[in-house]
């Protein structure tokens, strides 16, 4: 069956037949000398640029966002199989992988005011005119919510962050009975729920701020793309201390797998809605109790209120069904010639909670274009050394569920074998670009963005542009640290492999987890011309074929000494300003300099051995081992599931990245024995690094590292 997409790539012929005008505004260049660039082919690089088409892109845009595909249904099924004759039509060796997960359907959810008037409040977006799909999904909902019924006053919680419950306290405002009211932002709206829930609250509404998401950043929807006034983000709030299937932790969630009992697992039990702000406004607006602290003002035009008093009452219900349902992966790939496995993976997540224009699509159509570009070099002969792998992922926006289990399925080969993962969620948004990645990534992403014309800025490639942005004078551009909150997370935390995302960004609108993410929208925010996907697609192919292609691995470990240094000297001010002293050591700044002397010698054996001379074949395979050093076989601290000791989210907020995580929890916890510990933990592998480089010189290890 040939998919919309497939029959616009037909009409538009090879599209390798003709060069793009911009590849030959002066660029690609062949490597950019002070990020060190790595010398390949340089016709390879152009035929990339060239084969990445914006008439593909907006095809493969129109066809997978035809309808809303919400994980478990029958327009996510549809997806499924357009996805499947996609990239079985690029002639790509696919498989569609089914895992059963626990996931919810939305049965009913009632917001009302009770008193001192009878008010009920909408709880879905309107219909926009000129965009059909903007009210085909019915009213907002948080997968996983508790069912139930409470009507109750009513306290504002600002973010709903663990900092906000605290201040809450500090102040003698209780929460326990009551119903919060928490705008969205600050962290991942779990959290919001968990910290209500065990702060003894009986229900929780989110609502998105018009500070935050609406007229207060600009023009809203349909005039501009910011948050209308009934604009409602959805989204999961599961929080557990493992990613993927709430029942099936650390093994797949097969159609046959043994389950945990929901009553075992920490689901939330009181009910959460999302809403809009003129909803939020109809309850802020009738509350009578003191002004909020400084930082707790959103964007609505009133003072906001800490309690609503004694009058206002407000009514909440939930029904939910929780249920195992069918879900599936689709997984292509082009196999290496020489490594076959070894596997450089390309993911995006499929499932959306609408039509998913932006959120994922415009990083899955990324994807898709990118697959698309390598399938066509194998068919001229051009096959990789290694196998690429392009992944689209089911059940994210419930958990990041479908990466996970394929990850859990995967592990010891993935922790062997996995090169890279490169995550394009939501990716096309802009034209700013920018990435989040794992230090031994950063170099070749970087290297890989001067190969890439600036849309828009004749003769700059991307990397010129980043570097302007961010006032970069030379070398590497900053990097973000990778958090959680996408499909990453399984293969960096669980499986150790590096792993980066990379995306577009600048498009003034959010659209997210609304009904009004759909086609419209986009073309809208982001424009119709698709030089955001073309560029994101093109970056990542670049850096898929310095992966995949080249002998040696162009994995760079300089920026873990770095890294480690800075990150070291914050912690130990936190450290002493928490008054935390691990016993058994010389005191805190003591315990955190043998951090840095050992960065030192990590950075010295890495600048020798990249200096080296060794054959490719014996330098990758000491390469591969430094990544997978910071795993644990016991996993962080009561959170076994994560494994790495270099990166993890956070665990107060599940979109921030805790760089040494071992020791943020320590502090977090202030656990001295554990701060301890956790030092010597990061002491050893840096210093086991260290011993893997010497080893592949032929030097004698350090005893530290026996």
């Amino acid at each position: 069956m040939l998919t919309t997409a497939m029959c616009v790539m037909l009409a538009l012929g090879q599209p390798g037949d003709a060069p793009s005008p911009l590849v030959h505004e002066g660029v690609p260049r062949e490597h950019d000398a002070t990020i060190k660039g790595y010398f390949g082919r340089l016709d390879l690089r152009v035929a990339i640029n060239d084969l990445i088409t914006p008439e593909a892109l907006r095809a493969w845009h129109m066809d997978l966002a035809k309808e809303p595909h919400i994980a478990g249904t029958e327009g996510s099924a549809r997806v499924v199989e357009k996805l499947r004759a996609g990239f079985e039509g690029l002639g790509l060796k696919t498989e569609v992988w089914d895992f059963y997960p626990l996931l919810c359907e939305p049965i009913a959810a009632e917001l009302e005011v009770i008193a001192p008037e009878r008010l009920t409040l909408d709880l879905a977006e309107k219909p926009v005119r000129g965009d059909p799909d903007s009210a085909k999904i019915g009213f907002g909902w948080n997968a996983y919510s508790g069912s139930g019924e409470v009507t109750a006053g009513v306290v504002y919680a600002n973010y709903g962050t663990k900092a906000d419950f605290e201040k809450l306290a500090a102040m003698g405002v209780s929460v326990k009975g009551k119903i919060v009211l928490a705008r969205y932002g600050g962290n991942y709206r779990g959290y919001k729920a968990k910290f209500a829930e065990a702060a003894g609250a009986a229900g929780l509404i989110i609502y998105t701020d018009p500070a935050d998401s609406g007229y207060m950043k600009g023009l809203v929807y349909p005039e501009g793309g910011y948050a209308n006034d009934c604009c409602i983000q959805r989204g999961s709030i599961v929080t557990l201390p493992w990613q993927g299937d709430p029942l099936t932790p650390g093994r797949p969630a097969t159609e046959e797998a043994e389950r945990l009992k929901e009553s075992e697992v920490a689901l939330p039990r009181i009910p959460v809605q999302p809403a809009s702000y003129a909803a939020a406004n109809e309850i802020l607006s009738r509350m009578t109790g003191e002004a909020v602290p400084e930082g707790w003002q959103g964007g609505l035009p009133f003072t906001y209120r800490i309690e609503g008093g004694d009058e206002l009452k407000v009514r909440l219900k939930v029904e939910q069904k929780r249920v195992v349902k069918k879900a599936s992966n689709v997984i292509a790939r082009i196999e290496g010639s020489t490594y076959p496995e070894q596997l450089v993976i390309v993911g995006c997540h499929h499932d959306a909670w609408n039509n998913g224009a932006a959120d994922p699509l415009a990083g899955t159509i990324a994807m898709m274009e990118c697959a698309r570009a390598f399938a066509e070099l194998e068919k001229k002969g051009e096959r990789p050394l290694r196998t690429i792998v392009f992944a689209a992922w089911d059940a994210e926006e419930f958990g990041i569920i479908g990466s996970s289990e394929w990850v859990e399925a995967h592990r010891d080969e993935l922790t062997k074998n996995g090169i890279a993962y490169i995550n394009l969620d939501m990716a096309s948004m802009g034209l700013d670009f920018g990435s989040a990645a794992s230090p031994s990534l950063r170099r070749v992403i970087a290297d890989a963005a001067s190969s890439v014309p600036q849309p828009k800025q004749a003769g700059k490639t991307v990397l010129d542009a980043w570097r302007e942005r961010t006032k970069t004078s030379d070398g590497i551009p900053p990097f973000g640290d990778l958090g959680g909150g996408s499909d990453h997370v399984a293969f960096l935390c669980h499986a150790g492999v590096p792993s980066c995302s990379m995306g577009g960004s600048g498009s003034k609108g959010n659209s997210y987890h609304s009904a009004y993410d759909t086609l419209p929208w986009y073309w809208k925010t982001v424009g119709t011309d698709y030089e955001s996907a073309r560029m994101v697609a093109r970056v990542t192919a670049q850096t898929v074929e310095r992966l995949a292609y080249q002998e040696r691995l162009p994995l760079d470990f300089a920026p873990v000494a770095n890294d480690v240094r800075a990150k070291a000297a914050v912690l130990k001010e936190k450290t002493i300003a928490a008054s935390i002293y691990p016993p058994h050591t010389a005191g805190v700044a003591a315990s955190f300099d043998v951090l840095h002397k050992a960065a030192d010698q990590f950075e010295q054996a890495w600048s020798e051995f990249e200096k080296s001379n060794l054959p490719p074949h014996a330098a990758n395979a000491h390469l591969m081992r430094l990544d997978r050093l910071w795993l644990t076989p016991e996993g962080l601290p009561d959170r076994p599931w994560f494994r790495n000791s270099y990166a993890a989210p956070d665990e107060d907020s599940g979109y921030s990245s805790w760089i040494l995580p071992g020791i943020n929890a320590a502090i977090a916890r202030r656990s001295e024995q554990m701060l301890a510990d956790e030092l010597i933990r990061v002491k050893s592998t840096l210093e086991k690094a260290a011993d893997v480089l010497r080893n592949g010189l032929g030097e004698t290890p350090s005893s530290a590292g026996q």
